[in-house]
């Protein structure tokens, strides 16, 4: 008798003990749960601030509204090597720590003061008509830093006979070798799509810029001249990245091409 009166007393403390298991796990659950979203919440807010472009970054790949250039198409800042014509002008890694560029044009602040030479750029060859503002100027200096390090290059010294003036006697006497030289026109086609074919190519969304591979009545000195004094939105192109002989091959290639739809 003693152990049926006892029975009802050892179920409901088998009962009570289970409740309090099932609490505790409840409460883990409930507090696994709530930290598990805490750290989700960091991870996104961590993740948001490191997927935010810089306002330089975004100015330096935004196009211009005049001809759908950007900074990004032709300067390079260790990200964008895919575009063909990086390979062909200065990148911007540590730009505002240079002493000058433009071969001199910019020296000493006035580096900083345009970014660079972007101010140059901005109204030459992108064809904005109102200048770049202070903010903008700061963004991209400030881009530039974070871009470089201690091993990037102060100055960048280049073999050109567009500057600091355009040397027309040294134009000359290229116009003359390259006239002289045999074209190939394989080769040229090789090099007008890398170094060309961005802006001039058919396929090209540049606005306002020559297609002159649909019709074009210059010759291999005119070539010559745009390509080391440049014009207008096109920027000279240095002499140790375009040869004589590669320019002697575009020409034969541009020539080639407008020959047949004559």
């Amino acid at each position: 008798m003693t152990v049926l009166k006892s029975y009802p007393f050892y179920s409901l403390l088998i009962f009570f003990f289970s409740a309090l298991i099932i609490i505790s796990g409840c409460g883990k659950d409930q507090k696994t749960s709530e930290t598990k979203k805490g750290n989700e919440s960091k991870e996104t807010a961590a993740d948001k601030k490191n997927s935010q472009v810089s306002p330089g970054k975004e100015f330096f790949y935004a196009k211009s509204s005049s001809n759908n250039i950007a900074c990004a198409d032709c300067h390079g800042d260790g990200t964008n090597s895919d575009r063909p014509l990086t390979k062909y002008f200065s990148d911007i890694k540590g730009a505002d720590k240079r002493k000058s560029t433009f071969m001199g044009k910019f020296t000493g602040e006035d580096v900083i003061k345009t970014a660079g030479g972007a101010t140059l750029c901005w109204e030459a060859y992108m064809k904005m008509k109102t200048p770049l503002t202070p903010e903008q100027i700061n963004s991209l200096n400030e881009y530039y830093a974070s871009v470089g390090n201690p091993d990037s290059p102060q100055e960048i010294t280049y073999e050109t006979i567009a500057l600091p003036v355009k040397d027309k006697t040294k134009l000359k006497a290229e116009q003359n070798k390259i006239l002289s030289l045999k074209g190939n026109p394989d080769n040229g086609e090789n090099k007008f799509k890398e170094s060309c074919g961005v802006c001039h190519g058919m396929n090209s969304t540049v606005k306002k810029i020559p297609g002159i591979l649909e019709d074009y009545d210059g010759n291999t000195k005119s070539i010559t001249y745009n390509v080391r004094f440049g014009d207008g939105a096109m920027p000279f192109f240095k002499m140790n990245v375009l040869s004589e002989q590669d320019i002697a091959d575009i020409a034969e290639y541009i020539m080639k091409v407008n020959s047949k739809k004559q």
